[in-house]
């Protein structure tokens, strides 16, 4: 052997025990462990405010997209949100714009054993069957990383709209011109 093999040969078994302790000591990005991931979520009406419990609240259901096994699903309730804070403020990035008290939202604590891909489905608003309006997003869950705070945002657009005026059951004469009210709102 050269020199120069020597003098490599002499730094390998401190080149891995350097390596090893990097990667004992380093922290994990992914835990191998498994563990609940608890996510909210917040479904909104597009530049608008949280859909609550006034228009029948949102459906939410979080599925995993690999064996299509529903992970959670239940009903967001609650307030509309700081109209003052969505509506009026302006934005600042990072700021609470929805996790504000009484503001609605749904939780799930979703039991993980990897990092796992789900779609999460919305629909909206529940009380007015002829205005839902439906929604998703898909993301990577991952055992002990917790999704709080803000939450994951759904916005849906549309508007509920309800005809005051002429009723349903009110026959109309071909011809004759009306004269049509109605009551038309944010989701």
């Amino acid at each position: 052997m050269d020199s120069r093999t020597k003098k490599i040969l002499k730094y390998i078994p401190v080149f891995l025990i350097s390596v090893n302790i990097i990667f004992l000591l380093a922290p994990r990005c992914f835990s191998a462990e498994k563990g609940p991931a608890k996510v909210i979520v917040r479904v909104v009406s597009k530049d608008a405010k949280i859909i609550g419990s006034g228009v029948g609240g949102a459906l939410v259901r979080i599925k995993n997209i690999e064996t299509g096994e529903t992970l959670a699903q239940g009903k967001q309730d609650g307030g509309t949100g700081d109209t003052d804070r969505i509506m009026v403020q302006p934005r600042k990035r990072g700021g609470v714009l929805y996790g504000t008290p009484d503001a609605a939202f749904f939780q799930a604590e979703i039991p993980l054993d990897k990092p796992t891909q789900v779609e999460i489905y919305t629909e909206a608003p529940l009380a007015y069957p002829h205005a839902i309006q439906k929604g998703s997003k898909t993301l990577t869950l991952i055992p002990g990383k917790h999704i709080l705070g803000e939450g994951i945002i759904i916005e849906l657009s549309g508007l509920i709209v309800n005809i005051l005026d002429p009723s349903p059951k009110e026959r109309l004469k071909k011809g004759e011109g009306i004269l049509v009210r109605a009551e038309i709102r944010m989701l």
